[in-house]
């Protein structure tokens, strides 16, 4: 395996991904007067320079909400109509065997 490629304080794994905890960047020992806001403000522009970098070729698009659901199929009427036809008549035969026993 080749050495891992140093790039903006980065460490590289031969595939291309990045190797955390090889990479002096991802340092999170804090000094006593470092913030998460420094520590972010030092990660962030790294990380999206990466990102730049290997999704260039990428058209990225940003949806604010889902698409409504579809409205669900109407029923036509004559589709109702046999439906009801058929369960009065399984009521009536359903009557009728109850009725015989």
């Amino acid at each position: 395996m080749a050495d891992p490629e140093l790039e903006w304080g980065l460490v590289f794994h031969a595939d291309g991904s990045i190797d955390i905890l090889r990479s002096p960047c991802f340092d999170v020992g804090f000094e006593d007067d470092a913030t998460i806001e420094e520590y972010l403000e030092r990660v962030v522009p790294i990380l999206a320079s990466i990102f730049d970098r290997q999704f260039r070729g990428y058209n990225w698009t940003i949806i604010g909400r889902h698409p409504p659901p579809p409205s669900p199929v109407n029923t036509s009427p004559v589709t109702k109509s046999f439906v009801s036809f058929i369960v009065v008549v399984l009521l009536i035969l359903a009557w009728f065997f109850f009725l015989l026993r």
